[in-house]
């Protein structure tokens, strides 16, 4: 388990090779990308093929509908493969400091320029700062959260999805990149603006945005203020309900007999110190899925229970932005997603005014967790790299607007809705009351909700004993 763990290279080079794509350099082969079209692997699948962004079998998605016009889409996207966030205690760290891994595929160069929302310099990124800390570097230097070359790679394919389904397919936007048409907007973190760039080469061609006469923009907001981010940070009570799930949620029936094996079979020895763990599900994973995505091993320890530490992980990771509580649920998904369904449904109204046929939001699986769950199709497996919500605004011939969800390929009816392709006036109905501007956001940032959802539960279950204790008193006979 402590001994060097190197790079499969036999693994490695099923997924990738040199090929010439009319700019030079380094591209990947795309039958090693099959990795990125599976069902999750069980347990008695291969190592290797392992976060998935699309279900293998499922149908074909037709964008084009008999008697509706397309009039937006929306599109939510978390980044490509990346490398870890998070490593392992007593598990040696793998090195992805390599030209292999590392660096800029050329295919999805294009000239762009990162601004704020207000077409200004590009905010200062106090992640990426973070990131670059010398006590926080990986082994040989490499930074953690770096979008890989298979990572690039990945977006660039999807973007040529993308392209295929709104350009040719729905004919929504024009061929080449028009900023009258296209919104495109990350969160202010390297590994989300790159994904950015890749899809929108992937879409339009590298070569063809190449020609455009000013930089492409791509938009990003400050990460205290940042719709497309869970606001931990700034918010209070979303930052309670985080810490429970990432600080406590190992101590729940079923949780913690699994984190206490694992954190044995890690040879890693409790210190007694209570809610004080040595390992959390979510850190575990994101090593887990690195090393497998990119074709290094994992420690064999852990292979036996691999499925068992997604499963968890996937718990946790709800719990922290959709709550552990049912009846913290409401608020933690207003704070994790009010101000993104704001602007989702904003966008939806001006859809007739402001020319966007296309909003391309570069986010991550945090983003998408809560979005998940309050749009109620959330199915505790962990959004792959490259995983996408969708929103398409339909109009049928008596002017009335429809709107579609998807899910990585895949139509939902979502919360409140009584189809896939639900009337506007029904959407809002269910998903307005999950909006929030900026005004309420901090309102219930700041309040004492927590406390009040608490004291009722409290009232709630005394409630029930007396009504028990009530009850068994009734049923008693006098004297008795």
């Amino acid at each position: 388990m402590n001994k060097v763990l190197t790079l499969n290279k036999k693994m490695f080079k099923r997924r990738m090779f040199r090929v010439s794509n009319g700019i030079g350099g380094l591209i990947f082969a795309s039958v090693g990308f099959k990795l990125f079209n599976r069902k999750p692997a069980s347990d008695s699948e291969p190592i290797e093929n392992v976060e998935p962004a699309k279900a293998e079998g499922s149908p074909k998605r037709h964008i084009v509908l008999d008697g509706y016009t397309l009039k937006q889409v929306q599109i939510f996207i978390r980044h490509g493969a990346r490398t870890p966030i998070h490593t392992t205690r007593n598990v040696e760290e793998v090195s992805y400091n390599n030209n292999m891994l590392l660096g800029e595929v050329p295919c999805t160069m294009f000239n762009h320029k990162v601004v704020d929302l207000n077409g200004g310099p590009r905010p200062f990124s106090t992640y990426d700062a973070h990131y670059a800390k010398d006590d926080k570097l990986m082994k040989d230097g490499c930074m953690r959260g770096l979008l890989t070359k298979l990572g690039q790679y990945q977006m660039y394919k999807i973007g040529q999805s993308i392209g295929e389904q709104y350009i040719r397919e729905a004919k929504l936007i024009d061929d080449n990149f028009d900023e009258s048409q296209v919104y495109v907007r990350s969160t202010n973190i390297a590994r989300t603006i790159a994904t950015a760039r890749c899809v929108l080469g992937g879409i339009f061609h590298s070569q063809n945005l190449q020609n455009c006469s000013e930089p492409v923009k791509i938009y990003v907001g400050d990460s205290k203020t940042d719709e497309l981010l869970p606001r931990t940070a700034v918010c209070r009570v979303l930052r309670q309900i985080n810490h429970f799930a990432m600080i406590h949620a190992g101590d729940l029936p079923g949780l913690k007999e699994d984190r206490l094996l694992v954190e044995n079979l890690l040879n890693i020895e409790a210190d007694g110190t209570p809610g004080k763990h040595k390992i959390n599900f979510v850190d575990v994973r994101d090593d887990i899925v690195a090393r497998e995505t990119h074709g290094f091993e994992i420690p064999k320890c852990l292979k036996p229970h691999r499925q068992m530490i997604y499963e968890n992980a996937a718990k946790v990771i709800y719990y922290a932005f959709c709550a552990h509580e049912e009846a913290e649920r409401e608020v933690a998904m207003k704070l994790s997603n009010g101000p993104m369904m704001d602007l989702i449904l904003k966008n939806i109204e001006e859809s007739d005014t402001s020319g966007f046929k296309m909003y391309l939001y570069s986010c991550h699986d945090s983003t998408l967790v809560g979005l998940l769950g309050t749009l109620d199709i959330y199915d505790f497996t962990w959004p792959p790299f490259g995983s996408d919500v969708r929103f398409e605004l339909y109009e049928n011939a008596d002017g009335n607007k429809f709107v579609r969800v998807s899910y990585n390929g895949q139509d939902k009816i979502v919360r409140g809705c009584s189809s896939e392709l639900s009337p506007l006036s029904e959407f809002k109905q269910s998903f307005e009351k999950y909006s929030l501007d900026n005004d309420t956001y901090e309102e219930l940032c700041s309040s004492n909700i927590l406390e009040v959802i608490a004291q009722e539960m409290l009232e709630k279950e005394k409630d029930e004993v007396e009504d028990t204790e009530d009850k068994e008193r009734s049923d008693t006979p006098a004297g008795m």
